[in-house]
């Protein structure tokens, strides 16, 4: 399922929002759709996404390198890892406390949300494990008010206590009202807390 039709995760657990969300999700894929048609102009609905698996064509360690190449600024202790069928799956794998990464996308088009697909899971590596993300906007003449006005943490989980590992969607709203065509999102991620964390999926799209 592509990544823009995913509504926000509650960390708490809940999910009483689960059907408005998506209904929400789904309007604004119509409405997209509506524009495209109307317009001469085709746009992609995301600036930036990627998700390792067989049908995304990022299925092996040489591709999510490129892949995060065309984004990554800097990385320490993060790194493409894993193999397409057996264990452990292909993804972006942090692999000591600390760890490191930052990434600065071009806008393209109107992007309002962050959706980051991590690995859940028992196991004792993913115990206390949390990722800490922050986001800033640049725009064309920002001055460091409005630069203090269009940035955000978020943290990312990656424990839980049901005896299986999957791979669970994080949705954020970006600060400032999103992005638009010409700004720069700087995105940096390190891991608080814990020496392990997988991330299989990301993606900074309009809805």
């Amino acid at each position: 399922m592509p990544l823009k039709f995913l509504g926000p995760y509650d960390e708490s657990g809940s999910y009483r929002m689960i059907q408005s969300t998506w209904q929400t999700n789904q309007d604004r894929a119509r409405n997209h759709c509506s524009k495209q048609q109307m317009s001469k102009e085709r746009t992609e609905p995301c600036t930036y996404a990627f998700m390792a698996n067989a049908m995304s064509g990022v299925n092996n360690v040489a591709e999510l390198q490129a892949k995060m190449a065309e984004v990554l600024t800097a990385s320490d202790g993060w790194d493409a890892s894993g193999f397409p069928k057996k264990q452990p799956k292909i993804g972006w794998y942090a692999s000591k406390h600390g760890a490191s990464f930052s990434l600065r996308i071009e806008v393209k088009s109107d992007t309002n949300f962050l959706t980051i697909m991590s690995m859940k899971s028992y196991g004792p590596n993913f115990v206390d494990t949390i990722l800490n993300i922050s986001v800033q906007i640049v725009r064309k003449g920002d001055n460091q008010q409005a630069l203090a006005s269009s940035s955000a943490s978020y943290e990312i989980t990656g424990y839980h206590e049901t005896r299986t590992s999957i791979h669970v969607p994080h949705k954020f709203e970006l600060p400032g009202g999103g992005a638009r065509a010409g700004d720069s999102i700087l995105l940096d991620g390190k891991l608080t807390s814990g020496a392990y964390f997988k991330i299989n999926g990301l993606a900074l799209c309009s809805f």
